[in-house]
């Protein structure tokens, strides 16, 4: 085929979008660690204390071993002109990584919620394989789309021939999960938040060309 018969050969252009609930099967915890001393000895002993606390908390449940802190840091406070150090502060980061399948989401809020830290505590829920999903989607819409234009091509008065081009777009349904959030840790079960996360949205649109026979 030249050059002037592809540029006179009809093209039909459809878009398709499919959407889907997914549960999410991962709990992440997210523990910020934060804290106050008169020096930086202090501060780190204080962040190693609470560190030992969650530890030792989640223990009780046989996971510590999968409890990561990072991004330990602490700063000076200093007087109004600046000139004098008047203490410190510190701050870090927690997180416990979980199928919800797995385990206890609300035995694990709850021992860490009365361990006593310095920290506020929550939990996002997401996918673990976000990808697996897309391709889910990208097979559907793919099917919605090639009925479309081959509804239109009988209209037309044409047969269907190959794909000219085809492109996708996936929204970023994984970029803000959802979460359960609470102030602060070291309360009480009775302050137990709700732990049965809204299904998860997932959109995927497609935009496919077909050549006209």
């Amino acid at each position: 085929m030249n050059a002037k018969e592809t540029m006179a050969k009809p093209v039909v252009c459809v878009n398709a979008t499919v959407e889907d609930s997914v549960e999410p099967d991962i709990a992440e915890f997210r523990i910020w660690f934060q804290g106050h001393g008169a020096d930086q000895t202090q501060c780190a002993k204080q962040y190693a204390g609470d560190v030992k606390r969650v530890q030792d908390a989640l223990k009780k449940l046989g996971i510590e071993d999968a409890f990561k802190t990072s991004a330990y840091t602490s700063y000076a406070n200093r007087s109004r002109r600046g000139r004098t150090i008047t203490g410190y502060e510190y701050s870090a980061r927690g997180t416990l990584l979980l199928k919800r399948a797995e385990y206890d989401v609300s035995a694990i809020w709850t021992v860490l919620a009365k361990s006593e830290i310095r920290a506020t505590l929550d939990v996002h829920f997401s996918l673990d394989d976000a990808d697996a999903e897309e391709a889910k989607l990208l097979g559907r819409a793919f099917d919605k789309a090639r009925g479309s234009a081959e509804a239109l091509a009988v209209a037309a008065g044409k047969q269907l021939g190959e794909v000219r081009q085809i492109s996708y777009k996936r929204r970023d349904a994984f970029a803000d999960p959802p979460y359960c959030f609470r102030e602060s840790a070291g309360g009480t079960e009775d302050l137990l938040p709700d732990l049965n996360p809204e299904p998860i949205e997932v959109e995927c649109s497609v935009d496919v060309d077909w050549w006209l026979e």
